[in-house]
């Protein structure tokens, strides 16, 4: 039982979260993940698995004091005989649990494979958006195997609140029926995501629903000239949009070649967005970069398709755009978005920083997840999917969204706390689970 064991600390492997891809969603993700399994078991060891290339440490500051959590690394390379590799662990796995000197060996050398025999619960956020084809098959292959033998462990393995689907391959929906399958608990931040189960595994009383862990994400106010700036303007009465610009939508995402379908030209929308802010209204425009990984991954960076779209920009236009600098971590781009008076996104968890702080934000949405998390909060219609609308239909829908403005602040303000509440009671009832799963 998980209640009786803590009085020594409770295991935890975490997976699918991590703090070193450069995307502040999938930070959030984890750190609201680590805030939320500390609080129901404040004394926790907690190990997140699957995370960069080597063992590392990474200091979080969690209840304002700094803690260290270690994070083991899954390989997937063409050498299987590369340490940390999937193959290895999943080895690993089977011989320790079938043969019991084996588990014995393993459990002696710290790695994934001990973290994963020593623990006493399984959690798994996968990215928060990819339990799901979406972005292609290989990369759905990668997180089933490492799903699938952490679920060979035997130890009770929990979907955390995230997205399911879509699934555009019959292999896809086969694999993702046999993990959904094995799970003790399956979180769903949106209702589309529990029939999507429920269309799988059929109607079962393990697929819940949960608001994203995100909205309990605790801004944290960084030291630096752009944060005083900013404070400076609005001592001033200066009044700020922040928009979040999606390098993956800039450049067409991973194919370069419009791999979303959108239906709109979104270089061309997103400086139309900027032009009109700058014609209709005297705000300043806050560009908030949320994904900006290292540089071979430009086809992701949203700082450099901010740069790009900005030098678009007429001169006099651009006197008054803000580009957020690189560097600050998740709960610090939190705290620069709280300096929206209105909020644009292609992220989404850009636009819950928003939303969970009372902003009134859009989402332009690439793939059906943002209507989910939109509607937990009561503002759906401030969704616009880029896939069916086109550049003079957007910006109609965000001048009308934007005259209502106070509207949806006074909605988020009924809304967004009982939200929260709910995130925060995840792990409510938790306390019967056993650690022998059939």
């Amino acid at each position: 039982m998980i209640e009786s064991v803590n009085q020594q600390g409770i295991r935890v492997v975490l997976l699918g979260a991590s703090f070193a891809t450069g995307n502040l969603g999938v930070s959030a993700l984890a750190w609201s993940s680590l805030y939320l399994i500390r609080r129901k078991w404040p004394a926790a060891k907690i190990v997140l698995l699957g995370v960069g290339k080597q063992p590392a440490e990474s200091q979080v500051y969690l209840n304002d004091r700094p803690e260290i959590f270690l994070s083991w690394p899954v390989r997937y390379c063409i050498n299987i005989f590369a340490a940390h590799h999937i193959l290895g662990l999943g080895a690993a796995v089977l011989l320790s649990r079938f043969v019991p000197f084996c588990g014995r060996w393993f459990d002696r050398v710290p790695s994934g494979v001990q973290a994963l025999l020593r623990c006493n619960l399984i959690c798994d956020i996968t990215g928060g958006d990819s339990f799901s084809d979406i972005y292609g098959l290989p990369r759905f292959l990668r997180g089933y195997l490492l799903k699938r033998i952490c679920q060979l462990t035997g130890k009770p393995f929990i979907l955390l609140p995230q997205t399911y689907g879509p699934f555009e391959t019959g292999l896809a929906q086969m694999l993702a029926r046999h993990v959904l399958g094995n799970c003790k608990v399956i979180f769903s931040r949106d209702t589309e995501g529990l029939r999507t189960v429920c269309d799988l595994i059929g109607s079962s009383g393990k697929a819940k629903l949960c608001p994203d862990v995100a909205f309990t994400l605790k801004p944290l106010r960084p030291d630096s000239v752009q944060i005083r700036q900013l404070e400076q303007l609005k001592a001033k009465g200066k009044q700020i949009v922040g928009f979040n610009v999606s390098g993956l939508l800039y450049h067409g995402g991973y194919s370069r070649d419009n791999m979303f379908g959108l239906s709109c030209d979104y270089q061309a929308l997103v400086a139309t967005i900027l032009l009109w802010f700058y014609r209709h209204t005297d705000w300043c425009m806050m560009l908030v970069p949320h994904v900006v990984p290292q540089a071979k991954w430009v086809v992701e960076d949203d700082l450099a398709a901010s740069i790009q779209v900005t030098e678009t920009l007429p001169a006099e236009c651009r006197d008054r755009v803000f580009v957020l600098e690189r560097g600050y971590d998740q709960n610090e781009i939190k705290y620069f978005i709280g300096f929206s008076d209105f909020f644009i996104g292609a992220r989404m968890h850009a636009t819950i920083a928003a939303l969970s702080q009372g902003i009134p934000a859009i989402g332009l949405a690439y793939s059906r997840k943002f209507v989910g998390v939109f509607a937990t909060v009561g503002v759906v219609d401030c969704v616009l999917d880029l896939r069916s609308l086109n550049e003079q239909e957007i910006l109609s829908r965000i001048e009308d969204i934007f005259d209502r403005r106070y509207a949806i602040t006074t909605i988020l303000q009924q809304n967004v706390p009982v939200l929260k509440e709910k995130v925060q009671g995840l792990f409510e009832g938790f306390e019967d689970l056993s650690t022998d799963v059939p």
